[in-house]
Parts: C-alpha cells; structure tokens; sequence
C-alpha cells in the first residue's frame, strides 16, 4: 500500500512539473510572438542609441549581436550600417555583418539600404520595404523600418512586418 503511495505521489509530482513547463514554454513563446508597435521600436531604436552614447560603439554593437542580451526580443532586434552602407552590427542575422548590402533592393525596387542611409543622415525616419521573414519561413511580407543615426559615420534601426494594407 506504501509503495503505490509513493509511485502515485511520484507520478503526480512529475505530472505537475511537466505542465508547468508547459505553461512556462508557452509564456516564453507567446512573449517571443508577440507583435511591436511602431511607437515600441522607436522607443527600441532610441534606448539602443543611448546605450551606445553611454557605453561606447564596441560594446554597444557586440551587446546587439547577443541573443540572451537587451536588444533581441523574437522579431525585434537592433541592426547597424555604416554610412557606405557596410553591416557593422546585425541581430537578427550575424553573418551580415562585414558585408557592403548598398546596392540591396526588395521586389518592388525600393533601394532599402540607400534609403535608411539618406533617412538616417536626416536624423531618423520610417521606410516600407519588402523581406523576407523568418517567422513564416522566409516568405517575403511587408516591413517597416525605423532608423537613427548614431553620429556622422553610422546609424542604427530596427523594424517590424506589418499586414498588408
């Protein structure tokens, strides 16, 4: 009688621990899901040209290359060019970083990184591209991306898919 107790307690006890993995694995999926505004990414884009003034371009753009690190949350990430249009910093795919993508455009002909650059020298701003997003296999939806410059020689952004309109 004992022994079918304990097995019984035992069952229970890892019944209990497996659901509420469960539910924990949900919340952390659910929050990786979740969908930005565009007030949220600029408010993104702003603490990360903060950090960058406080903590200095080296750390800043290895911070933003950190998957458990401040400035990757599912499909908001900090991205960073230089003015030649040379990828110095990429959350969202590392291994941009090196490459020059100046002459990069989407399927209707938007010249994206020429225009986050000229955005960018302006201060900051909003462009609508076309990408191809990870979340759904790459299928190339609708982005918006927002973009602040650093000082005279980079600029950092980050952006969101929106639905079609």
């Amino acid at each position: 009688m004992r022994k079918k107790f304990l097995f019984y307690l035992m069952f229970l006890v890892l019944f209990s621990v497996f659901i509420y993995s469960l539910i924990i694995g949900q919340k952390v999926n659910s929050s990786d899901a979740r969908k930005y505004t565009r007030e949220e990414v600029i408010a993104f884009v702003e603490k990360a040209v903060n950090y960058t003034k406080f903590n200095g371009k080296e750390k800043a753009l290895k911070e933003f290359m950190d998957k458990n690190g401040k400035f990757i949350k599912g499909e908001l990430y900090i991205y960073a060019y230089d003015f030649n249009g040379t990828v110095i910093s990429h959350g969202g795919q590392s291994k941009l970083v090196g490459q020059n993508l100046i002459g990069m455009t989407d399927a209707n002909g938007v010249q994206i990184i020429k225009e986050l650059i000229r955005l960018a020298k302006q201060s900051s701003g909003w462009l609508e591209y076309l990408w191809p997003n990870p979340e759904h296999g790459n299928r190339i939806e609708p982005k918006a991306g927002y973009v602040m410059k650093v000082d005279d020689t980079w600029f950092l952004g980050s952006g969101i898919y929106e639905p079609v309109r």
